[in-house]
């Protein structure tokens, strides 16, 4: 964090405020249908940050790039043997 966010958090802190993507404050009866559950995520929306994929979806990407990589290995071997070089 910069110095900038990190006295921009103690202010919301310190203050008993809300800010955003940072703080929010929720009454006891928000807490209880929430089973008390006080995880900030479930509280504070993150506006502005990397989007997060699902779990699945991320591992069809990252299959489809490894499927991606081997295609492009097996042609720069191509190339570099049609060079003289063995790999």
């Amino acid at each position: 964090l910069t110095d900038e966010d990190i006295k921009k958090v103690f202010e919301v802190y310190s203050q008993w405020k809300e800010g955003e993507g940072i703080s929010k404050v929720i009454k006891n009866e928000d807490a209880a249908k929430n089973d008390y559950n006080l995880s900030p995520s479930r509280y504070v929306s993150q506006n502005g940050g990397e989007e997060v994929l699902p779990v699945e979806e991320a591992i069809v990407l990252l299959r489809e790039a490894e499927e991606e990589r081997v295609e492009a290995d097996k042609k720069l071997k191509s190339v570099l043997g049609m060079m003289g070089f063995e790999l």
